[in-house]
């Protein structure tokens, strides 16, 4: 669950940054969230948006660059770490211990990268001026706003 929830703070943390500029798509179909798919394009249109200067411009790319390599690394632990849980479970007699383990060592796996994305992006956010920062935090608001929506939803809907 902990690994669940720093990959949500996370995701919560790019998808609001993303978010700060809204979009100039078309409308999602009804019941989807208004975000950009691929991602790329969410981030290209929340730059606009914000209005970067050169040097802000500079630390976004240097951010959203060291994301994606975070992003790969975690993919990467990811597969690993399925092909040898399935490779353990093939054993007539699997080391449970072993697989619970292997939860531990994906998220271990990739932390450096991920530790590294975030400082790039308190970089980022340490040179945004007060309106864009306002402009962000609406965003934010908005997001966490709509996030409890859709778990009150489900919490109805399945009875949790």
């Amino acid at each position: 669950m902990k690994i669940l929830l720093h990959r949500t703070q996370q995701l919560l943390l790019l998808a609001a940054l993303a978010m700060a500029a809204g979009l100039a798509h078309a409308a999602p179909p009804p019941g989807m969230p208004d975000i950009g798919l691929p991602f790329g394009n969410y981030f290209a249109v929340m730059k606009a948006k914000l209005n970067l200067t050169a040097e802000q411009d500079a630390q976004y790319t240097i951010a959203s660059r060291a994301t994606q390599v975070a992003m790969e690394a975690a993919r990467k632990a990811r597969t690993a770490s399925a092909v040898a849980a399935k490779a353990e479970l093939m054993k007539a007699d699997p080391d449970f211990a072993k697989l619970l383990a292997l939860r531990d060592d994906t998220v271990n796996a990739s932390s450096a990268e991920r530790k590294l994305a975030n400082a790039e992006w308190i970089k980022f956010a340490q040179l945004l001026s007060t309106e864009q920062k306002a402009l962000i935090k609406g965003q934010l608001l908005d997001r966490v706003s709509r996030a409890e929506i859709m778990r009150e939803k489900f919490r109805q809907r399945h009875g949790g």
